[in-house]
């Protein structure tokens, strides 16, 4: 669980960042969490705030009941606790050969290389990209880089994973792939806080959402109460979820993602094939 418990940022005294923000973390059923609001919202902020990279003008953070502290050696027990992929996943890798990358953090742990060698193809196999092991880094592909970037978080086997727009400068395909793998970590107990301004994406793939805007949490809940609140996503600048506006504007079920609809699609048309050949 991470408690924040009213916590308060901002680099300048004049010009507050994040304006008492609480949050309750990792209660049951809450596996992917989304944090949402306009540009300028605190988002990133809150991130880093998160991981000890920035550390609150007031208010604190706990995790697992124990308020961060900031001295070295309690920084890196946190970041081993909670791993962040920056948006620009270039900012995060450092070597030029794939595995090599991956297993960056895990000597600087000094693990003995079997244990290291373990754990890097552990990640590797679970990203679906083994085979590009010992592909040098400057010939992958966004999408790609992406995943080494993850990679170097699940080899901490860190239990929380912050993903700052992790759909930025993927194509649909890899926005498919992006959301079937947030899936199977989830279903391998991973627990995620994502942000994005992609909030089909969003949709699709959290449990339960925030709304910042300029620094304050405007609203929180399940998906579904958040997404049917069209008054305060529009007044956050953020677009409701194409499933939600089918549901609103043609009265059809609110279906939790696009296979659902595609689901009960088919079975709805094999039903009146069915009822047309008894006629």
């Amino acid at each position: 669980m991470i408690e924040i418990q009213h916590i308060n940022f901002s680099y300048e005294t004049s010009k507050p960042i994040l304006k008492n923000i609480s949050m309750n973390l990792g209660k049951t059923n809450e596996n992917v969490i989304g944090i949402i609001g306009p540009n300028g919202s605190g988002k990133s902020t809150l991130f880093l705030n998160l991981v000890g990279m920035l550390k609150p003008t007031s208010g604190r953070i706990l995790v697992d009941g124990q308020e961060i502290k900031y001295r070295k050696q309690d920084l890196n027990r946190l970041r081993k606790k909670i791993g962040i992929v920056f948006q620009n996943s270039d900012q995060q890798i450092f070597y030029s050969i794939v595995k090599d990358d991956v297993a960056f953090a895990l000597h600087n742990l000094r693990l003995p290389q079997e244990e290291i060698n373990l754990r890097v193809n552990d990640a590797l196999k679970k990203l679906d990209i083994l085979q590009i092991r010992d592909k040098p880094i400057q010939y992958l592909s966004g999408g790609q880089k992406k995943r080494v970037a993850i990679a170097g978080i699940l080899v901490l086997h860190s239990e929380w994973l912050l993903l700052d727009e992790p759909t930025a400068g993927l194509d649909p395909d890899g926005q498919r792939r992006m959301a079937a793998l947030i899936c199977q970590l989830t279903k391998n107990g991973q627990k995620i806080i994502i942000s994005s301004h992609n909030m089909d994406f969003m949709y699709e793939v959290c449990d339960y959402f925030y709304i910042l805007k300029k620094g304050q949490l405007i609203k929180s809940g399940r998906k579904e109460s958040v997404f049917l609140d069209e008054q305060t996503l529009w007044d956050c600048k953020l677009n409701q979820p194409w499933l939600v506006k089918l549901h609103e504007k043609l009265n059809l079920p609110l279906y939790p993602s696009e296979s659902a609809l595609l689901t009960d699609l088919k079975v709805k048309e094999q039903l009146a094939k069915i009822s047309r050949e008894k006629e």
